[in-house]
């Protein structure tokens, strides 16, 4: 397994479903673990769980999907998000990023279970770019300077699909 390209692994028990970034969390992984995660919020599920421990980096469209899956978690009957003991990486990033106080996170014993590793399928175009227009809109309404930035690039890459 590739470090730079990373993986994602998924656990399920009856209340929580736990995902886990190896190596790079990048944005042709980041539709799937949105899928699978609001698919198991809207059947009921107490807690989204993803764990960074294994984690060297996250790209923004990834970092993006957090921060929407933590609004999803929220909306569908108050379920828990939660990052799971983020590397010193992810740590460094949340806080060039702004984002350190967004993201709840606990220090936890790395889950034991029966993990699979999600499919990366590609998405059709559309799909896949709503997705990353949507990360990126995510990261614009924190606000501060990380915030303007990433409004100007979601506005960007809105203009960019609309053209094609």
């Amino acid at each position: 397994m590739a470090t730079q390209q990373g993986s994602v692994r998924v656990c399920k028990d009856c209340h929580t479903v736990t995902f886990q970034v190896v190596g790079w969390g990048r944005m042709h992984q980041s539709m799937p673990v949105r899928r699978l995660s609001e698919q198991f919020l809207a059947e009921g599920i107490a807690s989204v769980q993803v764990d960074l421990r294994h984690c060297t980096y996250l790209d923004s469209t990834f970092l993006g999907t957090l921060l929407t899956l933590k609004r999803a978690s929220k909306k569908c009957r108050q379920a828990q998000f939660v990052l799971v003991s983020p590397s010193p990486e992810c740590c460094r990033l949340f806080k060039q990023m702004g984002v350190e106080d967004c993201l709840p996170a606990i220090t936890a014993p790395e889950p034991a279970g029966d993990w699979t590793e999600l499919p990366c399928e590609p998405e059709d175009v559309d799909t896949f770019n709503r997705n990353v227009i949507q990360a990126h809109q995510e990261l614009a309404n924190l606000g501060g300077p990380a915030g303007a930035a990433f409004q100007a690039v979601a506005r960007c890459l809105e203009k960019d699909c609309q053209e094609k």
